[in-house]
């Protein structure tokens, strides 16, 4: 989506070259020259008639293993005619299988046979690898392997490292081919290259939502079309009817150029895990996938995100629209991690406030606790005297599951209460929110997309936006 679908493709580099080293072989039959010097030692006690012989072979052997594995060295020492490539995605979404691949070529004049391996980053699970390979003079092999992604960001891709052996496989010499390549990692999009196909009807019914219809005050005239059982008669064009001889109907669309801010909280709560995503990427995801039901509805969406790691880039995005809108929200927060600060809600409103004049629908995704209330009410508050207000929160589905876990003991006694204590003053606090003329979104971290589009599309119907 933010870059083109192709792979990336490297022109064949020339190949760096390390000094040889001896193989897994070279050692076992040193080893095993070593042993026989016990045995030689053994016959001049048992055997003292052939000592002398075995000795001589010996010796003998030993001088035959050395003279090889000089001869293998000199002639294996370099490597000739070996390039490599990798192909990779043209982009990575978050925890997402996705495959790569490096060709080898050999030029040379030798069979070679080759473990490869790549330089991985941390940040990447893989599968596939290392692997053997068997290359033929002019032959060339693809071997592909799993990458997952375990973190956003961009990723940095090393060398592709390769071990050639020798003709007679004492020595290994290891060889760097390709160059350095970066891919970005993505929160996971794929649910947004599913919907772009489908129209708003179909998008809804795809995320399991049923789109109310309604017509009326507030809505934008779209287009005449023939009468259909159910339109109100202040939908019927008279004069279209008159004209053509049947009933014409107006067909609406909800008002277009809303603006939609959302605020992200990047806090240490929303470090939480459940399951393999944290908080921080749940709620990415939800924020995109609503995000672009909102830019398909005509719709403008921005992002102020606040309290993010240091390290992160992106995060401030102002209210933009269009077909190019989502890819500007994608590479603004692909780079944006969750800190290990507390969330200051009332500095986040101010600045708000300070940059975004015209009315907005704001939604503030965050980790809601009872301890929070003062600083959160505050900042609410300020918000809803110029914008309408949503606040999303993440349920953390490991204190449910502890509410509601059978109580076997004193222990789990203790802590089913506790669980059920933290969950009254969380649903305290969302009344609070509701009191404020606060819009609330209560959901899973899983389900935050379908609740945040369900939530934006009975505004949208409602007239509130």
């Amino acid at each position: 989506m933010t870059e083109s679908a192709a792979a990336i493709e490297v022109r064949y580099a020339k190949p760096q070259l390390g000094e040889p080293g001896p193989s897994g072989r070279l050692v076992k039959l040193l080893g095993y020259w070593c042993l026989t010097a016990l045995a030689v030692s053994a016959a001049r006690i048992w055997l003292p008639q052939s000592a002398d012989l075995l000795q001589s072979l010996w010796w003998t052997g030993g001088g035959l293993l050395l003279g090889a594995a000089l001869l293998d060295f000199l002639t294996g020492r370099r490597v000739l005619g070996l390039e490599g490539e990798r192909k990779l995605p043209g982009n990575l979404a978050l925890g997402v299988r996705n495959s790569a691949q490096l060709m080898l070529c050999n030029q040379g004049q030798r069979t070679l046979k080759l473990l490869v391996c790549d330089s991985v980053p941390q940040q990447l699970g893989n599968s596939g690898l290392p692997r053997q390979a068997l290359l033929e003079p002019d032959q060339e092999v693809t071997i592909e392997y799993t990458l997952v992604p375990h973190r956003r960001g961009s990723a940095e891709f090393g060398l592709i490292e390769v071990l050639a052996d020798s003709p007679w496989g004492l020595w290994q010499t290891r060889v760097w081919l390709g160059r350095e390549q970066s891919v970005k990692v993505y929160p996971n999009f794929l649910g947004i290259s599913s919907l772009q196909a489908l129209s708003t009807e179909q998008t809804l019914r795809h995320l399991g939502l049923h789109q109310q219809q309604r017509r009326g005050e507030g809505m934008d005239f779209r287009q005449l079309r023939e009468y259909r059982q159910g339109d109100s008669q202040r939908q019927v064009d008279w004069r279209a009817s008159s004209r053509l001889r049947k009933l014409i109907s107006r067909e609406y669309q909800d008002e277009r150029d809303q603006e939609i801010i959302y605020m992200l909280d990047c806090g240490r709560r929303m470090r939480a895990k459940d399951g393999e995503l944290s908080h921080f990427d749940h709620a990415l995801n939800g924020l995109l996938l609503s995000a672009y039901v909102a830019i398909k509805q005509g719709d403008a969406v921005g992002l102020q995100a606040f309290a993010a790691a240091q390290d992160s880039s992106g995060g401030q995005l102002p209210p933009v629209k269009g077909e190019s809108a989502i890819n500007l929200l994608l590479n603004n927060v692909y780079d944006l991690h969750s800190g290990t600060g507390s969330a200051d809600y009332s500095g986040a409103a101010q600045q708000l406030l300070a940059t975004h004049k015209r009315r907005a629908l704001v939604i503030l995704i965050t980790n809601l606790r009872d301890e929070d209330s003062s600083e959160l009410l505050t900042a609410v508050r300020l918000l809803t005297r110029n914008h309408l207000v949503m606040v999303a929160s993440l349920r953390e589905t490991a204190v449910d599951r502890v509410a509601q876990k059978p109580i076997g003991d004193f222990s789990e006694a203790v802590e089913s209460a506790a669980a059920r204590d933290f969950l009254r003053r969380r649903a305290r606090l969302l009344q609070q929110l509701q009191a404020c003329n606060v819009l609330v979104v209560d959901s899973r971290p899983g389900l935050l997309h379908q609740a945040l589009v369900q939530a934006y599309w009975q505004l949208k119907r409602s007239g509130k936006i």
